[in-house]
């Protein structure tokens, strides 16, 4: 099966859609939609932000709405394919176009995805070894030690509870580890600038720059849709993935999950991509199937988490 490639952005009113998969390309404008989507998206976003589980109804509405008008075009190609990338212009950093339905089911459910901020071309199936690890854990974001569990699957892994650790110990082990896993406290801004804390000391993107890990992994709130940090990374840094969620997440219980069912899948099949749609179908399955939560509490923990690919752009490679 393919991979396909759903490109998104805004022009002044009108929200664009660029499509390609092996033979197929099709560019789509919305004439005048952009603010009707992006208001869309942000209906979903602060339900499930704040927990708005008596919005289940709104919830489904905006979901039924945009996809709809964003992926039922590419119904055809997206059945077809196994993997869907999504590159998506800075303003769409808190979008959740994989919560999207396609037929009747979530996308996160149904393929691998990941998520680009530039044009180019990423690793389809990916094999990566995870040899060594600096894992740094704030107990009070970690009450049930992952990152202690996590450690004990990568051969040479420094672990270190968060009063033991600085952003020196992270900007000396970035260039050397092949995983940097934190969990810690964080938050963004309207803007979406913001960071994750070791002892109330903010970790920069500048830091985020020297990173030269196969993972970068933050158990932290909101630090999937940390611009600053994704652009760091894509930019300077020679890291390959990031996860992070988009929304605040569990201290403990879905966001260990997360963590150990991660990274155990990763050292089984290398893939970090398989990894995370793996384990968030997984986690549905344990709080909407079998624990039977509101479904706003139930993706609330279970799709928080996106993957981001950093890939050599189109235009570094012309040049």
């Amino acid at each position: 099966m393919s991979t396909l490639l759903l490109e998104f952005w805004t022009e002044k009113h009108d929200f664009c859609i660029y499509a390609e998969a092996q033979d197929y390309e099709k560019e789509i404008t919305l004439d005048g939609q952009a603010k009707e989507i992006l208001s869309h998206f942000k209906t979903i976003y602060t339900i499930l932000e704040e927990k708005h589980e008596k919005k289940v109804q709104e919830l489904e509405t905006a979901i039924q709405i945009l996809s709809d008008l964003l992926l039922a075009p590419f119904t055809t190609q997206l059945k077809q394919c196994s993997l869907v990338r999504f590159v998506i212009s800075e303003e769409l950093i808190r979008c959740a176009f994989d919560l999207l339905l396609l037929e009747d089911s979530y996308l996160f459910l149904q393929r691998r995805v990941c998520y680009q901020i530039e044009e180019g071309y990423g690793e389809d199936e990916p094999a990566i070894e995870l040899e060594s690890a600096l894992l740094i854990a704030d107990l009070t974001a970690d009450p049930e030690e992952a990152c202690r569990s996590v450690s004990k699957l990568i051969p040479d892994a420094q672990y270190a509870q968060v009063e033991s650790a600085n952003i020196r110990m992270i900007r000396e082990a970035a260039p050397e580890v092949d995983a940097l896993i934190i969990s810690a406290h964080g938050e963004i801004d309207a803007d979406n600038d913001g960071g994750l804390y070791i002892n109330e000391e903010l970790l920069s993107a500048k830091v985020m720059e020297k990173v030269e890990a196969w993972v970068v992994y933050f158990d932290s709130c909101q630090q999937g849709a940390n611009l600053a940090y994704v652009q760091a990374l894509q930019e300077e840094s020679d890291a390959q993935y990031y996860l992070a969620p988009i929304i605040s997440n569990d201290a403990g219980d879905s966001s260990t999950k997360t963590m150990v069912w991660f990274f155990n899948g990763v050292k089984e099949h290398k893939d970090p991509i398989r990894g995370l749609y793996e384990t968030r179908k997984r986690l549905f399955e344990y709080y909407h199937g079998q624990k039977r939560l509101n479904l706003v509490v139930s993706l609330n923990k279970a799709f928080a988490f996106r993957l981001f690919e950093f890939v050599d752009s189109d235009e570094s490679e012309e040049e």
